[in-house]
């Protein structure tokens, strides 16, 4: 086979490939059935989203921050290329009883049966900023 043919049949591949390994922000919803959710009591939603800005702009960068939604969603700098990762806060009322905490996960070329789908380390760093030492 000569290298113009070869490469003809190559070339697509290798987009295709790449256009699959590609992971959006939008991919990330909370309607979805993924991720971990935690139940958060005594604090309010002023202080739910600032840790939880801390904790999505540790070693990640927010790509997307909607308040009144209490939606934010992040891409990693630090660690897995492409990874992205959702923190959705529910209800946004001011001084709800209990907020539902739900971070959501998706790395390129995610598999359904091996990788997680949410990120022990967000909830980790959400912890230290709503409970500062």
């Amino acid at each position: 086979m000569n290298s113009g043919i070869r490469l003809k049949i190559v070339t697509p591949l290798l987009l295709s490939l790449l256009l699959a390994a590609c992971v959006s922000t939008n991919d990330l919803q909370l309607s979805n059935g993924k991720g971990k959710s935690f139940i958060v009591s005594g604090r309010s939603y002023e202080q739910i989203w600032h840790a939880a800005t801390v904790a999505m702009s540790t070693d990640m960068k927010i790509v997307d921050s909607h308040k009144p939604s209490g939606v934010i969603k992040s891409r990693v700098v630090n660690g897995t290329q492409g990874k992205v990762v959702g923190f959705f806060i529910q209800p946004t009322d001011e001084q709800a009883p209990n907020y539902t905490i739900t971070i959501v996960s998706k790395k390129p070329l995610q598999t359904e049966f091996v990788d997680r789908d949410w990120e022990p380390s967000v909830w980790e760093d959400f912890k230290a900023a709503i409970n500062p030492k």
